[in-house]
């Protein structure tokens, strides 16, 4: 801080001492000078700006100071440094409030701070560059004009909801009136985060300028205001927005928000219904009773069952990223990918897309052409949302070369196959690879779903650089990698997979080697004993409709026409070589591919091709179950329940026991990122913790007694269901 700064801020001291509290001002910085002060919301030593309690502390001191400052011309608000502007509220605040009253408290506390921003008799605009989220983004709609750097680290949003709760610092309240009902529920009920252009379209920044000219556009502004003897600008909805906001027609955008939240996955979430009617009380209720309405709907959606839930998986994702920093991991520059398939096209299109040149190779030309179209599909789309330019779609492109022949592979520092589940011909690709110059050090890696990593090493020079990183289909939309260490893999190629994965935004679970690894292992009994339940006598449709229900999201039927049953038929056999007590496969999946329906891949499996109507494979089940000659029997909703996930709990804790992953979180990161295992539970293991460790234990002894023996729990869970 200059001297002048110094004298200023020195003579900035409340004149009424009572009326902020006496907090020394650490976590912020408020500078004066020449009648403009800057009050930045962090220290410039922070990876990232969140809102704690001393900080709010801190802003309210800030702001009780500015007030008492006699010739202020205007305030700007910013972050501490280039990128940073706040990521919103501590999650860790989120997590350790258990009483609604509590939650309640701490929104009306957040948003009386931020309000006072309002109450100074100068202009203030947020100067907004990186993330301006959930309660930072609140704090910027308080202020009278918000400016954003056009920096690609600029988003601006409020992804409450994917925590569990509402915007609670007056977010619902203030967006609702600034850009109108459809639009603030198109925001805050997808917790969407916008980049600048977005956030300039919807209205909802001001002003879009380069980095360089933040705080002087800023200023600017200030200007433009004090010139008009303004502290706001004027704004009106117009259009649809005006209309669908402030007159009868509203209830329509309410019906169809309604109708959209109670179908799906959506169902199962309590906080975007809370937020809806928050949004309508902004347009209907009195400023000060809709701001209550919020900070109670924020205090009794932060102690549910599925907000600890969501922010348990919160911290796991963020645990995840740390990985990857070891000390001899390396950043991979160039790649190659063998298999120009499904799998293979689309991670040669993830390390394109995030910068990284790559080969694509494969012995046919059409699925190389067919790569290069899917690529150029997704980036497409990225371009009609407006997310990425022409010239970078371009660049995309160009970074993604086909061919049928690896050719020369002295530069390559990470080769990847994705070629068919078949070990002596992975074992074969990856001899010739090292035989035509791949380099002592890189990485070679596979893509298998379930064949031995170990058994890959056997045959290659210098073993400790192969590594299993297990990507789910389709690779470009699924957000878990499976890093796979074999017996002689290095921990420096382990944490160098891990950072690549990190690299193109997912999420890395390290697994030991072991037939099935962990979300396939653990997804075998469910697929298997759908399989049983369907050819016994139960609809395809009852069944998926019963996961559908519980929160999967897609039923097992659709998911085996999705994967293939030529796929799950080959896994199957894996899974029971490695484990013949408890994974015998069900007759179906073989009849299935001697049918050639083996589901979209072909035409139609259970489904038909487009996913609708019954497919070819119905005739196949018709088939088995006349052989089996028994009468059908549907099962019930709660036999569905307990065949289906207890087996698939309990494989989890066979996972555990056996030392596959290394604790209880990598089962639950693993299996809602992996198969999909409903994100508002908190994962698997708190799910069984909820449902009672002794109440499934006891269901699959029951069933283990009446049906199989496969159903048999293992002496982990039975243990943990004594000591719970």
């Amino acid at each position: 801080m200059s001297t002048v700064d110094k004298q200023t801020a020195n003579a900035a001291q409340p004149t009424h001492p009572a009326a902020t509290p006496q907090v020394e001002l650490h976590d912020v910085l408020l500078t004066i000078a020449d009648g403009y002060a800057t009050l930045r919301l962090g220290r410039a030593d922070e990876a990232m700006v969140t809102l704690t309690e001393s900080r709010i502390d801190q802003i309210e001191v800030a702001i009780g100071k500015l007030a008492t400052i006699a010739n202020l011309r205007g305030v700007t608000v910013t972050g501490p440094g280039p990128g940073m502007f706040c990521a919103g509220a501590d999650v860790n605040l989120i997590r350790d409030i258990t009483v609604a009253k509590d939650g309640e408290d701490a929104a009306i506390r957040g948003r009386s701070v931020f309000a006072k921003l309002q109450d100074l008799k100068v202009p203030v605009a947020a100067a907004i560059e990186g993330p301006c989220l959930g309660g930072g983004f609140e704090l910027a709609l308080f202020c009278d004009v918000r400016i954003a750097s056009n920096a690609k680290a600029t988003q601006i949003g409020l992804p409450e909801v994917k925590l569990g709760i509402v915007p609670g610092f007056g977010g619902t309240q203030n967006l609702t009136r600034l850009v109108g009902l459809p639009k603030a529920l198109e925001l805050i009920l997808n917790g969407k985060l916008m980049r600048g252009k977005q956030a300039l379209r919807a209205r909802i920044i001001d002003r879009l300028v380069p980095a360089t000219k933040l705080l002087v556009a800023a200023r600017e502004e200030i200007d433009k205001l004090n010139q008009k003897q303004q502290k706001s600008k004027a704004r009106k909805l117009r259009g649809m927005a005006w209309w669908l906001s402030h007159t009868p027609l509203r209830a329509i955008a309410v019906r169809a928000a309604n109708k959209a939240l109670n179908k799906g996955p959506a169902r199962f979430y309590p906080a975007p219904k809370r937020a809806l009617q928050c949004c309508v009380d902004a347009l209907r209720l009195q400023p000060k009773d809709g701001f209550a309405q919020e900070a109670k709907a924020l205090g009794d959606m932060i102690v549910t069952k599925v907000s600890k839930g969501l922010v348990h998986l919160f911290f796991l994702t963020e645990r995840q990223k740390r990985l990857g920093k070891h000390k001899d991991a390396k950043n991979l520059n160039r790649a190659v990918v063998i298999g120009g398939g499904v799998m293979g096209a689309g991670i040669a299109s993830q390390f394109a897309t995030k910068g990284m040149p790559t080969r694509l190779c494969d012995v046919a030309l059409k699925p190389l052409a067919a790569a290069k179209e899917r690529l150029q599909k997704g980036l497409d789309k990225l371009l009609k949302r407006r997310r990425i330019q022409p010239h970078e779609a371009t660049a995309t492109q160009d970074r993604l070369a086909v061919s049928t022949s690896p050719g020369h592979l002295r530069d390559t520092d990470l080769w990847i196959e994705a070629v068919v589940e078949n070990l002596s011909v992975k074992q074969k690709i990856m001899s010739d690879a090292i035989a035509h110059g791949l380099p002592d050090d890189a990485i070679i890696a596979t893509n298998t779903s379930s064949l031995s990593v170990t058994a890959m090493q056997e045959q290659v020079a210098h073993p400790e650089r192969v590594v299993g990183i297990h990507f789910f289909n389709p690779p470009e939309k699924m957000p878990l990698v499976e890093v796979i260490r074999g017996k002689h893999t290095s921990d420096s190629v382990v944490a160098t997979a891990c950072r690549l994965a990190l690299r193109l935004g997912k999420f890395p679970i390290v697994v030991e080697d072991s037939a099935g690894f962990l979300v396939n292992r653990c997804l075998s009994p469910y697929i298997n004993e759908a399989a049983r339940m369907l050819l016994e006598g139960t609809s395809p449709e009852a069944i998926d409709s019963a996961m559908l229900d519980f929160g999967m999201p897609m039923g097992p039927c659709r998911l085996l026409d999705e994967v293939g049953f030529d796929v799950a038929d080959k896994v199957s056999d894996v899974m029971q070589q490695a484990f013949p007590d408890r994974m015998q496969p069900c007759e179906l999946f073989a009849a299935m591919v001697e049918a050639n329906a083996l589901g979209q891949k072909t035409n139609g499996g259970i489904y038909g091709k487009d996913g609708k109507g019954e497919g070819p494979g119905r005739s196949v089940v018709e088939k088995l179950r006349k052989q089996r000659g028994t009468p059908a029997r549907p099962a019930s909703r709660s036999e569905l329940l307990h065949r289906l996930i207890y087996p698939l709990v309990d494989e989890a804790y066979r996972c555990l026991e056996e030392g596959l992953v290394k604790d209880e979180q990598d089962l639950d990161l693993g299996l809602v990122m992996g198969i999909g295992f409903p994100p508002f539970t908190g994962g698997i293991t708190r799910f069984a913790e909820n449902e009672g460790m002794g109440t499934i234990v006891s269901k699959l002894d029951e069933l283990g007694r009446s049906l199989d023996a496969r159903f048999n729990p293992c002496d982990g869970l039975r243990r943990r269901s004594l000591n719970g």
